[in-house]
């Protein structure tokens, strides 16, 4: 059917969210960016128009967990890279049920029979030793399907980035 690991367009339409919104930032519509990986799985950054980031979330349609892989990634694409930390990353298994009719069909006629995965990476406001309230930011102009994290003052509306 497809190669272990990959997700198919049918399962990707049925995992986006509904009505995504930038809650702790302004408030605005998030846009969820695909962003191509070497990894076999789909990785999806959900990011308001100033770039602040909501979650990054990877998929697999595997048995194994693919947090290892989007740590490897977040590391790689972050500045610093010390931001990125495995207890900020949340598995979960999606099924047929909770994924609506459409997609619960196709995986009941997939063999062998395996749950979605994904992993979800929040990273929620923080502070500096000094006091300095920080968050996630994304810029995606970096090449076709490049992404790089900084983090930049929580008020920041949109923050230049650090390779620009």
């Amino acid at each position: 059917m497809s190669r272990t690991g990959a997700v198919p367009p049918i399962l990707r339409r049925a995992l986006r969210p509904a009505t995504p919104h930038c809650y702790r930032h302004c408030d605005r519509p998030l846009r969820g960016r695909t962003v191509p990986i070497s990894a076999p799985g789909w990785l999806c950054v959900y990011a308001c128009p100033g770039g602040a980031v909501s979650v990054v979330t990877y998929h697999e349609w595997a048995k194994t967990d693919p947090t290892p892989t989007l740590l490897r990634f977040a590391r790689s694409h972050t500045s610093p890279s010390t931001v990125v930390r495995r207890w900020d990353m949340r598995l979960a298994g999606r099924h047929g049920p909770e994924l609506g009719v459409t997609a619960e069909r196709f995986l009941a006629k997939a063999r062998p029979i395996r749950p979605v995965r994904v992993v979800y990476w929040r990273l929620y406001p923080f502070k500096k030793k000094d006091g300095s309230a920080f968050r996630l930011f994304a810029c995606f102009r970096h090449g076709v399907g490049a992404v790089q994290f900084f983090v930049a003052p929580r008020e920041s509306q949109s923050p230049p980035c650090p390779r620009c």
